[in-house]
């Protein structure tokens, strides 16, 4: 999963570590939800559930999703008032999640109103949305089998009770409003393969007049599987999706199709950007890390691309890094293309002026620990990057065996066990300190 690097926090940083800047990211928070907190609450709830049951249940924490807790509020039946949705088991060695939805008492206690057993003994996700109504919050809990398959199962709440209405095989997911409905969401799935090189479908699920369900399957591209789904922000402010999917004779190459819902069919369709022949030979790449997102954090998803017009890469640095140029296919003039240099040995992207592009060599930095980025010739350096031990000072060494009056380094990310640095060696427009930081994309 990419993140990218941020400045907001950089004077703070500097307050506390001598080497420079620091890094933050943040998130919204859907305002009809709450994320429990260590507080009497949630201990009432599971004082609750441990009374109900006659035994103390163990909390089950999910992998992923919006909510990183086995505890969640929201007010899954659109009553107006929060009810809380707690993930256990009951042995903590072996069997079956459970759900449990507990209302709240006039005593301002809790009491257990429903238990469903789920699919398996682990929680891949667990997400909320408002799949039925714009009032009423639905609970999407992803369950992982030891095998390695995934089943997605929907949980809606009401007065008649804890039902399933959807549970699917799946691979990848994503929530998103596609049809265009007021207050509410759709549920995408990426279906595995009913045998081997099978191809990619994706299934729409959508709140109908018969209820939220399975509207359409659709053939996506010619891909083994499915590596990700995103969803951008049209020219039309609708929605649509970005897939990246397995390629290639091996099947760990990426290319990546678009998916846009057509509202005089009701169904979705693949879209061709003007001037594409074919959109999956165009975004070929092949390392595994280089998913599409939105990297300028504009509501857009770009894609990368790989170009051989980037500029020089010096010999033994050519295998590790290559030039990108992530491009934004959905847009009409594809004014957000973003130009810049991605290293494939520890997955992060920096991005480059557009009046690099074509003008620069990459290469080694003096003690190996990274590389810089140079003008053709390679007598002008403007900026270095390296990796290094997070506790090793970021003092200026020479460049060359001769002394600079380049700045210091300033740390920009944490990638596993080093940290990356970057330093102006000299400067440029569009790549001050501030234009690295938050020009750097992380992959995991």
């Amino acid at each position: 999963m990419p993140y990218r690097r941020s400045c907001a926090a950089c004077a703070l940083a500097a307050a506390l570590l001598l080497s420079g800047c620091s890094a933050v990211t943040g998130s919204d928070v859907e305002s009809l939800l709450r994320a429990p907190q260590a507080s009497g609450e949630t201990s009432a709830v599971q004082k609750a559930l441990n009374s109900a049951l006659g035994v103390t249940a163990t909390l089950k924490y999910p992998a992923s999703g919006d909510f990183l807790s086995p505890l969640l509020f929201g007010d899954w039946d659109g009553d107006g008032q929060d009810e809380a949705a707690v993930l256990y088991t009951l042995d903590a060695s072996a069997g079956n999640v459970y759900l449990a939805i507990l209302e709240p008492t006039e005593e301002n206690g809790w009491r257990v109103t429903q238990t469903a057993e789920g699919l398996s003994s682990e929680v891949e996700s667990v997400n909320t949305a408002h799949l039925r109504d714009e009032n009423s919050l639905q609970i999407l809990v992803g369950y992982a089998s030891a095998q390695g398959d995934r089943y997605m199962v929907v949980y809606l709440y009401t007065e008649d009770g804890l039902q399933i209405i959807i549970k699917q095989a799946y691979t990848e997911m994503i929530l998103a409003n596609l049809t265009g409905g007021e207050g509410t969401q759709d549920l995408v799935l990426a279906l595995p393969a009913e045998q081997e090189g099978g191809g990619l479908n994706l299934q729409l699920l959508t709140n109908t007049e018969d209820g939220f369900r399975s509207a359409q399957t659709l053939a996506i591209g010619d891909y083994s599987g499915c590596a990700a789904l995103h969803a951008g922000i049209g020219a039309d402010d609708g929605n649509y999706l970005v897939v990246d999917g397995w390629t290639g004779a091996s099947g760990t190459s990426l290319a990546s199709s678009i998916v846009v819902y057509d509202p005089e069919t009701r169904f979705l369709q693949t879209y061709r950007p003007a001037g594409v022949a074919n959109l999956t030979k165009a975004t070929l790449r092949y390392d595994a890390a280089l998913v599409s997102t939105d990297l300028d954090g504009n509501g857009t998803i770009e894609i990368p691309t790989m170009i051989d017009d980037g500029g020089k890469i010096s010999t033994g640095m050519d295998k590790r890094l290559r030039f990108i140029l992530w491009r934004d296919f959905a847009a009409a003039d594809e004014t957000g293309s973003h130009f810049g240099v991605y290293d494939s040995e520890y997955s992060f992207f920096l991005a480059l002026p557009e009046s690099m592009h074509g003008s620069v060599l990459l290469r080694t930095n003096r003690d190996g620990s990274g590389w810089m980025v140079c003008n053709r010739e390679g007598t002008t350096v403007y900026c270095e990057l390296r990796l290094t031990d997070p506790a090793k000072e970021t003092q200026t060494p020479d460049i060359d065996g001769e002394q600079t009056e380049a700045g210091e380094y300033c740390r920009i990310a944490n990638i596993g066990s080093q940290q990356l640095q970057a330093r102006v060696v000299t400067p440029y427009y569009g790549l001050s300190i501030d234009d690295i930081i938050h020009g750097t994309t992380v992959f995991r």
